[in-house]
């Protein structure tokens, strides 16, 4: 399968009746990556018998170097912990809903026009419209309103329409701050059996921006007028949540359904659409439960991770130069099989191509140096 980037996932399914969404509980320039998966091609088995590190991990704050076609003035993000104590290790195993629970959060009061429930696999639809589908790794609901949404708020990079960056990001709305929502948002999940602790963006949806960039059109890509929404009035005032998981101030890299490699927020994990009436939409794909073990990853030096990239984008011939603007260490998910996890340390390196102005994404195992890979399928 190929990694293409797909505009509002979600979108497209409802609009073939197939979508994935959640409804709330309550009325309280396309980026280009190194290559695409289903796997990320990595060998490389963590030691379970690593001794904790006692030493400060030396790793700089900034990393500048100049090599020919690759200048380096980087920003290094990691927490002061991992600098003073290193890197503790971690196994992950996927958190699983409860069906139950799910359906009775976000459609307890919901008339159900049409539903198919197989083990594992649950599929519910609304009379207005409402879908809901849960299975073992993954919740999804939608409303009518949010598709409404999702013609006027359009978060994917890789399309000429994206739009997420007009929004407002540090705003309150009237009807409830932004940190009352998420805290809504999280309870509501806990509810479902789902425990997130991480760190979220969210987009303020004023209702007279979502009117000024509605856009709908047919399948011909020609302007459809009857997709638009009658009016658009303060009650539609809402809130884009992207929600990604940290470990001790971390961030765990997110491999959107093993296919999307991209670390952005359209690949984010969990994604919450809420306004006055609740959830109006939530997109929720492996989130995890971290176990902490008794050793520490042992991290290579960060000067070798660059030289990594320095090595890669040194042997290219294509006449362009490349910026290495930011490293950020990660924890990452790597599926074994069906149900098992390893975590391994990753450095995700964003580079630009002084040529084009594109942004590449460059990831490199932080404790064997080598370079993960996503094969296309």
């Amino acid at each position: 399968m190929k990694n293409k980037k797909i505009k509002m996932m979600f979108t497209a399914i409802i609009a073939t009746t197939l979508c994935i969404s959640l409804a709330g509980c309550s009325n309280d320039s396309k980026t280009p990556q190194t290559g695409t998966s289903s796997k990320a091609e990595t060998s490389e088995n963590v030691s379970e018998e690593s001794a904790p590190s006692e030493i400060a991990i030396e790793i700089p704050e900034q990393y500048d170097k100049e090599a020919d076609n690759v200048s380096f003035k980087t920003n290094v993000n990691v927490s002061a912990n991992v600098r003073e104590k290193g890197l503790r290790k971690l196994t992950a195993t996927v958190q699983k809903p409860d069906p139950g629970k799910v359906f009775d959060c976000l459609m307890g009061d919901t008339e159900i026009r049409a539903k198919n429930e197989e083990d594992n696999n649950y599929w519910y639809e609304g009379v207005n419209n409402e879908i809901l589908t849960i299975n073992n790794t993954s919740i999804g609901f939608s409303t009518n309103f949010y598709v409404y949404v999702s013609n006027a708020f359009r978060l994917q990079q890789g399309y000429s329409d994206y739009n997420a960056d007009k929004y407002e990001l540090d705003k309150d709305l009237e009807f409830a701050s932004r940190q009352e929502a998420f805290e809504n948002i999280h309870q509501a999940l806990e509810t479902m059996g789902i425990d997130i602790e991480g760190q979220y963006k969210c987009y303020v949806l004023e209702h007279s921006m979502l009117q000024s960039e509605e856009y709908a059109m047919d399948i011909d890509g020609n302007i459809n007028q009857t997709g638009y929404k009658d009016s658009w009035t303060q009650d539609d005032d809402s809130y884009y949540f992207v929600i990604n998981q940290k470990y001790d101030d971390i961030p765990a890299y997110h491999v959107f359904y093993d296919n999307f490699p991209l670390a952005a927020d359209e690949n984010a994990p969990v994604q919450v659409l809420y306004n006055k009436d609740g959830i109006q939409f939530l997109q929720l794909e492996k989130v995890f439960a971290f176990t902490e073990q008794e050793s520490n990853y042992d991290l290579k030096p960060f000067e070798e991770i660059a030289e990594v990239i320095e090595t890669k984008y040194g042997m290219l011939l294509d006449g362009s130069t490349y910026s290495v603007n930011q490293a950020t260490l990660y924890y990452m998910e790597n599926r074994m099989n069906d149900e098992q996890y390893e975590v391994i340390p990753v450095w995700i390196f964003n580079i630009e191509d002084n040529e084009t102005g594109k942004t590449l994404q460059d990831i490199v195992n932080a404790e064997t140096g080598k370079e993960i890979v996503w094969e296309e399928k």
